[in-house]
């Protein structure tokens, strides 16, 4: 045997105990018996690694070997059901892999093995955080991940990527795409940890679903309490998921126009860190309040969500080329600053794409910043309107640090870049 061959072995011998290893563990967590631990899945993914090799001299042996694991596993998996009255084929399914994964190892796939073994045992170890999962969503999130699925490959594909009337319909539909999927992570990261991490980690998940709706519904929450204890709880959950709009639009940024992403590095991700370390020093300041996540829940993966920003873009997309064209820089800091108001991501998204051909890169990188300045000073004003004097002078400052911070390490961006 060469020492080739005896390094598969050892790696199949490896991947095969590594499995069912885990599922010792597994079952002394439960206080079960399996019907197979670390020994048997070693011996399993050897026996796919030797059936390998026994092809070379006798046909169909593999798929003999295969069959005889599959009956081994039906009957263990019959005296589970019908004898100690269990279910679940978790560790029977396992057992069939580990004998694919020594298939593999025979056939010079080691890579592909070891990165499907990572995978399984992955897969087996988070059940507790998967039934955690399971039990917080929804149908209605279900239905939500697979209109993601078919925005992206049923509908993308087929528009067209041409400009009509100053709008691309592939482009558009794209950006709707980009803005739905970092919304549904935020979505999706409240429901999971906004109840168990507190304060902090959902307003940073709301910044992504929409840190405008994050600042109006806290600060009217919270005008409606009748102590005022809770000022600090409330003002570091708007400080973070404003803190995350900065670091929103980079990432939009970033998946468009890297040239631009690197011009806006600095200012945007130098804020992003300072405007955390001020969230986390007023959440040590508050007495660990809950707040009611529900007003900050709702699903931004509904058709009627994802159509909306696409007629947002494309109309913002077309203001922009046209007011561009004809009226210079100045046209596109003062577009920059009316759709600020209301919605950064579509003025980013498209100065980020125009940026690429159409306008310079530090124009579109001062009419990004325009913007994130005209929603944050916006957000600002809702805090004032909606909510009570002792939480808006807390965040008047926290913007006052954090608009000039940002305003500070852009000029020293764009001088550096001149």
């Amino acid at each position: 045997m060469d020492i080739e061959t005896l390094k598969s072995v050892f790696i199949t011998i490896a991947l095969g105990f590594l499995i069912g290893l885990e599922r010792n563990i597994s079952f002394k967590e439960e206080n079960e018996k399996g019907f197979a631990g670390s020994r048997t899945f070693a011996l399993i993914s050897l026996l796919g690694f030797l059936s390998g090799y026994m092809e070379n001299f006798y046909n169909n042996f593999i798929y003999v070997s295969f069959f005889g694991v599959i009956t081994l596993v039906s009957i263990a998996y019959f005296l589970k059901v019908f004898h100690y009255h269990k279910q679940g084929t978790t560790t029977h399914v396992s057992a069939l892999i580990a004998f694919i994964i020594g298939v593999l190892i025979y056939n010079k796939e080691i890579l592909s093995a070891i990165i499907i073994a990572t995978i399984i045992v992955l897969l087996l170890n988070i059940k507790t955080t998967l039934k955690n999962l399971e039990s917080k969503l929804s149908s209605k999130d279900i239905n939500a991940a697979i209109l993601l699925l078919g925005m992206s490959f049923l509908i993308l594909p087929y528009l067209p990527d041409k400009m009509i009337y100053y709008v691309n319909p592939h482009k558009t539909w794209l950006m709707a795409i980009i803005i739905a999927s970092l919304s549904f992570i935020g979505y999706l990261g409240i429901k999971l940890f906004g109840e168990k991490y507190g304060i902090i980690l959902t307003g940073a998940a709301g910044g992504f679903v929409s840190s405008t709706a994050v600042t109006y519904s806290l600060s009217k929450l919270y005008s409606k309490l009748q102590h005022k204890t809770a000022v600090y709880t409330y003002a570091s959950a708007i400080a973070i998921a404003n803190t995350i709009m900065f670091a929103r639009v980079y990432i939009e940024t970033l998946l468009i126009n890297k040239q631009l992403a690197y011009i806006l590095a600095f200012s945007y991700l130098f804020t992003t860190f300072i405007g955390v370390v001020i969230s986390y020093r007023l959440y040590k300041k508050s007495p660990n309040e809950k707040i009611n996540t529900t007003l900050i829940e709702k699903n931004p993966l509904e058709i009627e969500e994802a159509i909306k920003f696409a007629v947002i873009f494309a109309i913002i997309y077309a203001l922009t080329y046209y007011i561009g064209t004809n009226y210079g820089n100045t046209g596109i800091y003062l577009i920059s600053l009316i759709s600020g108001l209301t919605d950064v991501d579509a003025i980013t998204l498209s100065l980020s794409s125009l940026a690429k051909n159409k306008i310079s890169l530090i124009n579109a990188a001062i009419g990004i910043s325009i913007a994130s300045i005209s929603n944050s000073l916006f957000k600002l004003s809702i805090v004032w309107f909606f909510g009570k004097k002792e939480l808006a002078i807390i965040l008047t400052k926290f913007f006052a640090v954090l608009l000039t911070v940002f305003i500070l390490s852009l000029l020293i961006s764009l001088t550096f870049l001149k």
